[in-house]
């Protein structure tokens, strides 16, 4: 039952903030959440319209509270204790949280940049105060995939586990989080580009397309691209810049330079979660159209098999897409997990062999030439203090 003071924050959600005049969001396929969450209860997820309208005011508080111009619904992580909602927030890069642990051997993507594009506040209820998560890093990124952890609802509490991870609960759960966004957030094919025209340079940035028109061949895996670029080796979604050599000093070594994955890929090219045999596998997605007698009410939705309680929708008039998650925040490799063995315990140390026992003869002669020679040593001294 909710408490009184559940209630009365509830109450003060819906008081503080008018949905008449919420902020529009620049990427318009995102869309409004209570318009969004209907297309998911065709895949039997979702959340109330109660919940929805809840977290859609508090999303509009943290716009507003932190002048973000895109808010987005990223879902739900469950906990042993209690759950984690999840706001997806971007377009400013001072609103951003740097990590506070130590730096790792690589340094962590700028704002606004790969896994780090977008920032994140987390909470157990719309109705109470949202953290915000620092950014990721890529230790915590590969500590990440090493380590299968349920998460507790404690921000706070540590990760037991091992290889150790660098950081308490809520640097595993935005490493987490990062993984999840890169492999399931994803967007309605040709409604973004690649902003060529702009100043930057590195990464292009993403900008929507106005010529877009609603995939043809919904609810084929073509249909659905992803916005975030793969995850390489270093922990990033893109190689860490080379400085340019100033004059006068010697050139750095070359660096290993990966290849990174070309932008807005499809997800139909994402490889199985669990190949069977030639002909049968797992695949990383499954897509299924709903209500397709009319396109009206036509729903197209995704779901994700390597990360189970990920979903992409997308209504055949084009007016509405979202992706969502829900799920305890593990990846479905296709094998059971086999955590890594810790280091083998050391064994016993070598036994030192034994000195020989010495006669009692031979230690009273020694005994007996060590008095001999302090005495003689004493009888020197006083021979040279009479003189």
């Amino acid at each position: 039952m909710p408490t009184e003071a559940w209630l009365k924050s509830a109450k003060a959600l819906q008081t503080s903030t008018d949905p008449e005049a919420a902020l529009v969001t620049p990427l318009s396929y995102m869309g409004e959440l209570p318009d969004q969450m209907p297309m998911f209860a065709w895949a039997g997820v979702g959340l109330s319209k109660q919940e929805t309208y809840r977290v859609y005011l508090a999303m509009e508080q943290l716009k507003k509270k932190y002048e973000l111009p895109m808010v987005r619904f990223f879902g739900k992580v469950f906990g042993t204790k209690a759950d984690y909602v999840i706001i997806e927030a971007a377009g400013n890069k001072g609103a951003h949280k740097p990590p506070s642990g130590p730096a790792g051997a690589t340094a962590p993507e700028e704002p606004g940049v790969g896994l780090n594009w977008g920032t994140y506040f987390v909470s157990s209820s719309a109705c109470e105060d949202f953290v915000q998560l620092e950014d990721v890093t890529p230790e915590q990124v590969l500590k990440s995939m090493t380590i299968r952890k349920y998460f507790t609802g404690d921000l706070t509490s540590s990760v037991a586990c091992y290889p150790a991870f660098p950081g308490p609960e809520a640097a595993y759960l935005r490493a987490q989080i990062a993984r999840i966004a890169q492999a399931t957030v994803v967007a309605p094919a040709g409604k973004l580009m690649v902003d060529d025209e702009s100043e930057q340079t590195y990464p292009k940035p993403i900008k929507e397309n106005p010529e877009y028109a609603v995939p043809e061949g919904l609810p084929e895996l073509g249909s659905w691209v992803h916005t975030y670029q793969g995850i390489l080796k270093i922990g990033r979604c893109t190689n860490v810049p080379v400085p340019e050599p100033v004059e006068g000093e010697e050139e750095p070594e070359p660096v290993e330079v990966e290849e990174e994955t070309e932008p807005l890929g499809t997800i139909g090219d994402d490889g199985a979660v669990k190949q069977f045999s030639e002909e049968e596998s797992l695949p990383a997605w499954s897509a299924k159209m709903y209500h397709a007698e009319f396109d009206a009410y036509s729903v197209a939705i995704a779901k994700s098999n390597r990360w189970p309680g990920a979903y992409a929708a997308l209504a055949k008039s084009g007016d509405k897409a979202a992706s969502v998650y829900f799920g305890s925040g593990h990846e479905a490799t296709g094998t059971a997990f086999t955590p890594l063995a810790p280091p083998p315990v050391l064994p016993e140390s070598t036994e030192t062999e034994e000195a020989t026992e010495v006669a009692l003869a031979d230690e009273n002669a020694l005994l007996k030439e060590i008095d001999e020679a302090k005495l003689a040593a004493m009888n020197t001294e006083g021979e040279e203090a009479e003189e």
